[in-house]
């Protein structure tokens, strides 16, 4: 069965915009890919894939959050690879956090975190497999008004500049891309985190690349 790695932060995690809560298994995306990869062919035969959540709320691609600790992707994703080996992808879903105005949050530097991510999949020992396809994807467009508007500047239009940069990046590396954008954003009850909707949008479109 294909092993599937899903990095990322609390959309991956499954932050709930409404409460702070984490939606349930049949809303979070991850769930809801895993369920539309595994499915029954007419002909009697059936495709499995395992998708591996791994997110965390906060989580930046490699800047360390004095305020958050353990939030550095970079810091965490050598360590689950090797944990979750072997792996056939690793699904990249970073971005948002790294606009906080704390950090240097320009898209360009944003997209060589991710960089940074890529080579970190390239260089792994994934138990004598291949190394794993990658597939990046750029976060879904927050709201200036959101609920932490104060740790962001100008964070609608630079999460709407990440495609872009993140898809610059992913060609030059030989990676997969697509742009969460083109199918769902941030829900304005909190203007960073998806809805239910959000979360089912981004799953099926996800299935239809890694199917």
């Amino acid at each position: 069965m294909p092993r599937i790695l899903c990095f990322g932060d609390s959309n991956t995690w499954g932050y709930n915009p409404s409460n702070g809560s984490r939606w349930g298994e049949d809303i979070r995306w991850t769930s809801r890919l895993q369920d539309a990869l595994n499915i029954d062919k007419d002909d009697g035969s059936e495709d499995r894939f395992v998708i591996i959540e791994e997110g965390l709320n906060g989580r930046t691609t490699v800047w360390n959050d004095p305020m958050k600790p353990y939030r550095n992707g970079s810091a965490a994703l050598p360590m689950l690879l090797l944990s979750h080996r072997p792996l056939d992808c690793v699904v990249i879903t970073l971005g948002t956090n790294d606009l906080k105005s704390q950090f240097p949050s320009e898209p360009a530097w944003i997209a060589e975190g991710i960089r940074k991510l890529i080579g970190q999949v390239k260089e792994c020992d994934n138990a004598g497999h291949p190394i794993p396809r990658i597939l990046i994807v750029s976060p879904a467009p927050m709201h200036d008004a959101n609920n932490w508007a104060s740790g962001f500047r100008d964070g609608r239009q630079k999460s709407l500049e990440l495609a872009s940069f993140f898809r610059a990046v992913a060609e030059e590396e030989g990676c997969d891309f697509f742009e969460a954008a083109t199918v769902c954003e941030a829900s304005p009850i909190d203007g960073l985190h998806l809805d239910e909707a959000g979360h089912a949008a981004l799953a099926d479109a996800l299935a239809k690349i890694l199917r």
